[in-house]
């Protein structure tokens, strides 16, 4: 061999022996610098442990086994929360980014088979969660795609350890994640991209007395969608009886499907939250509402739609919202010796214009319902109103065809004691109002129209006080111009303890007491 040769293989054997010496000496440093920060670093509030920790400075991974994240808070020493994985890959780890400069920037975060415990204290101050222990850190960090797989999330009540929120496989992909110490003192601590999430199995505490649950979602930043969505009740009709001091509804409500399009949400110059989006459409929701008149009444004072929405305490853009062949069943029990009088729509088709808090005057929210009242008479709608108006005014019009009176009894016989006969052809009302009272003009075209009125056991003929209802009642409209007598009421007043629907019916019921008691004029 030559000397060279000698030369140049021994300058080779020695170069290849540096390479490798250093990238244990590299890895070992790195996993030293990364170990450090684990054990020493992080906020005195949080610990973590792990099984192990794996570098790989060749393949720019960093594997953590088993890791074990728990968040004290610093108001109780009580666990705030607790993360548990079967693994963190990190991949695409900038090394020499992270070693010269302290920051920290990779390529991609996966978590593996995550389980979230979150056990929310009411006693920690909300400026706690405002000045939380992220707003120490002192490295960027910047993601480029952050991964769960198969996660679940759990959050509890800490003082009854009872069940707020719970859904399984979870999974979610965030893209270009920024954060640093001026972003995490945000409302939304950092920045993200492109994004999409998926979850099943969610049971949500909505208060004291209603559930929520979803058999899944998928929702991305273009779209969202929740199949299997159920709201009620959690208890029965007698135990919720027991339960209040005053009249609350009982209810059951089925979605089968929620879509949103191009939903967005954030912070406005990072103070008011918002939501806003151009569609949304609920598929066939099948409602069931009852309420027992039984209970003391709720005297606390009821808003109207307009009010509502404009006291809102966040932006709302809803631009257009769908129902789609839904039902709605509206059960009152007045009579504890009689069953519930039931009303009910099917086949009800809802679309709503501009459910918002954010447009400008002469803008309005504007109502249309097509549907079918008591299984077999049509009835449309239009209702509009302007958020911004104070007086809360409306208009409300509704349409309603051929109603054999009859069908009206399994309502106004247990809760009115009242029953009635014959038919109402055609039905035109116009309800014009505000915050405090309404005008109606109806117009009717109607034939062998009769009340009978019952006994106080709702069950047998009152002769005497239906005689002599009836002796104030047009029997029917054909005597009128084009067959329809009219009538009208102004200075309606509105019960403010009462829903806007209780001021509809008012409404309604006054001016048909005028077609058919009046001179058939308005």
């Amino acid at each position: 061999m030559t000397k060279p040769v000698k030369i140049t293989l021994i300058t080779v054997l020695t170069l290849l022996v540096i390479g490798v010496v250093g990238y244990f000496v590299a890895n070992a440093m790195i996993t030293s610098k990364l170990e450090n920060f684990l054990d020493n670093e992080l906020p005195e509030t949080i610990s973590l442990d792990y099984e192990s920790l794996d570098v790989n400075l060749w393949g720019g991974t960093v594997i953590i086994v088993k890791p074990k994240l728990v968040n004290r808070g610093t108001h109780s020493s009580k666990i705030n929360s607790e993360l548990e994985l079967d693994s963190l890959l990190v991949d695409g780890f900038g090394y020499w980014n992270y070693y010269s400069s302290d920051n920290i920037s990779v390529e991609s975060v996966q978590l593996r088979s995550p389980k979230l415990l979150y056990n929310h204290n009411s006693t920690i101050p909300k400026k706690e969660y405002k000045y939380s222990a992220l707003e120490k850190l002192k490295k960027e960090i910047k993601i480029g795609r952050f991964n769960i797989q198969n996660g679940e999330l759990r959050i509890n009540d800490i003082d009854t350890d009872s069940l707020i929120l719970h859904t399984t496989k979870l999974t979610a992909n965030v893209m270009g994640i920024k954060a640093n110490n001026t972003s995490v003192k945000q409302r939304i601590p950092f920045a993200y991209g492109d994004y999409n999430l998926s979850f099943n199995d969610v049971h949500l505490k909505m208060g004291p007395y209603e559930d929520l649950r979803l058999a899944s979602a998928v929702i991305t930043q273009d779209r969202a969608n929740f199949n299997q969505l159920q709201v009620y009740t959690k208890y029965s009709k007698a135990k919720l009886n027991q339960m209040i001091s005053v009249e609350r509804d009982h209810f059951d409500v089925t979605i089968p499907s929620l879509s949103l399009e191009g939903q967005e949400f954030g912070y406005e110059k990072d103070s008011v939250f918002f939501f806003r989006s151009p569609k949304v459409v609920f598929e066939s929701p099948d409602m069931y509402i009852y309420r027992n008149k039984l209970v003391a009444d709720d005297f606390t004072r009821k808003n109207l739609y307009s009010k509502m929405l404009r006291e809102l305490k966040f932006d709302l853009t809803l631009s257009e919202v769908q129902l789609k062949n839904a039902s709605i069943v509206y059960a009152e029990k007045v009579n504890a010796n009689m069953a519930a009088g039931e009303i009910s729509f099917t086949k009800m088709n809802v679309d709503i214009k501009n459910i918002s808090n954010t447009y400008a005057s002469p803008e309005k929210t504007r109502v249309a319902i097509d549907a079918v009242f008591m299984s077999r008479t049509p009835l449309k709608v239009d209702w509009e109103f302007d958020v911004n108006n104070l007086n809360d005014a409306f208009v409300f019009r509704v349409d309603i065809g051929k109603l054999p009176a009859p069908d009206l009894n399994p309502f106004s016989q247990r809760n009115l004691k009242v029953k009635f006969e014959g038919e109402l052809l055609k039905t035109y009302a116009t309800i014009s109002g505000d915050v405090n009272t309404s005008r109606v003009d109806m117009r009717v075209n109607y034939d062998a129209f009769k009340v009978i009125v019952l006994d106080k056991e709702g069950k047998n003929k009152n002769k005497v006080l239906s005689a002599i209802a009836n002796l104030f009642i047009k029997k029917d409209s054909e005597a009128s111009a084009d067959n329809f007598r009219e009538g009208a009421k102004e200075g309606i007043e509105r019960d403010h303890t009462k829903s806007v629907f209780n001021f509809l019916w008012l409404s309604v019921r006054s001016g048909l007491v005028s077609v058919l008691t009046g001179d058939g004029k308005k």
